[in-house]
């Protein structure tokens, strides 16, 4: 087996493969050819979760196990950590060790982005990521890269965002780790009808990042529809339980009209995505006359 540290496994991960092999896992899960089983989230001390995320595949599985500990950041330490094990569904050998917070930080991005592309119906000019942390930083490398032509802009803590409010946003990405909404009226009440609005960081009930009525006057979709009904926090918040439109809805064409309200995208991640990073990282490393690895045939084979 191959260990593949976090600089190596973000080399092995380009953005453009990543949202390719997300498009494939949508329809192969759609077809009934991937196995996903809701996530495992555990609570462990100071406030942290154990994440145990399995998804199978005729040529490749894998299983992430990731430990999540936001009151780290006060003590030096990641607040995410991880590994995801890749390996050969017919015969269990162990092909892949990949640092598991780098999966999380570019596949969570790629499928931001993904998600831009089925839902914008403009090119992005000013996009406003709110937070500084893993997931903000892999956002900004997606925008950097798959929209150059983006302004972006990050929010920290030293500058309000109501200070931000007039500005014309296209994008708006919220990847913190909040309990209470982080985006003030004002800016919610300027955003547009072609705006779309992000919320990575929540993954659990009790988090919340998006305001309430944001959410409840949007037309709202999700990366994951089973996952976002037990753990969107976001959308709990606003009274939502029923399924929403998925972003594998969206791959297949299932979705409904854009109706003209601001567009929200809720993304808890699920083990599919990671399996679609797996699979990149495996293709990459073959391509680049790395030690060879079995990858997934193409899904019209599978």
């Amino acid at each position: 087996m191959r260990v593949l540290d976090a600089a190596a496994t973000a080399q092995a991960l380009p953005w453009a493969a990543l949202l390719l092999a997300l498009e494939d896992v949508c329809r192969e899960h759609a077809a009934g050819l991937i196995g996903c089983p809701p996530r495992m989230v555990l609570p462990l001390a100071a406030g942290g979760s154990l994440l145990v995320m399995p998804a199978i595949s005729p040529g490749l599985s894998i299983t992430k196990l990731v430990t999540v500990h936001p009151a780290n950041r006060g003590l030096g330490v990641a607040t995410i950590q991880g590994e995801v094990v890749v390996m050969d569904s017919a015969t269990g050998e162990r092909l892949l060790l990949l640092d598991g917070p780098t999966v999380t930080a570019r596949r969570t991005a790629a499928v931001s982005m993904l998600a831009v592309h089925l839902l914008m119906t403009r090119s992005l000019a000013k996009v406003l990521i709110v937070g500084t942390g893993a997931q903000a930083l892999a956002h900004g490398e997606a925008l950097a890269a798959l929209h150059p032509q983006a302004e972006r802009f990050v929010h920290s803590r030293g500058r309000p965002l109501a200070d931000l409010a007039a500005l014309d946003w296209d994008l708006v990405i919220c990847a913190t780790s909040s309990h209470t909404p982080v985006l003030p009226p004002a800016l919610v009440n300027a955003l547009g009808a072609q705006a779309l609005v992000i919320g990575v960081g929540a993954f659990r009930p009790d988090m919340v990042e998006l305001p309430p009525a944001l959410v409840a006057a949007a037309q709202v979709f999700v990366d994951d529809a089973e996952g976002a009904q037990a753990e969107a926090g976001d959308l709990l918040a606003a009274g939502l339980t029923a399924p929403q439109t998925s972003l594998q809805d969206l791959v297949m064409g299932h979705a409904p009209v854009l109706d003209g309200r601001p567009r929200v995208f809720k993304s808890v991640g699920c083990a599919r995505w990671d399996l679609a990073a797996a699979r990149v990282a495996v293709k990459t490393l073959a391509a680049s006359h790395s030690p060879p690895c079995q990858s997934d045939p193409p899904p019209s084979a599978v």
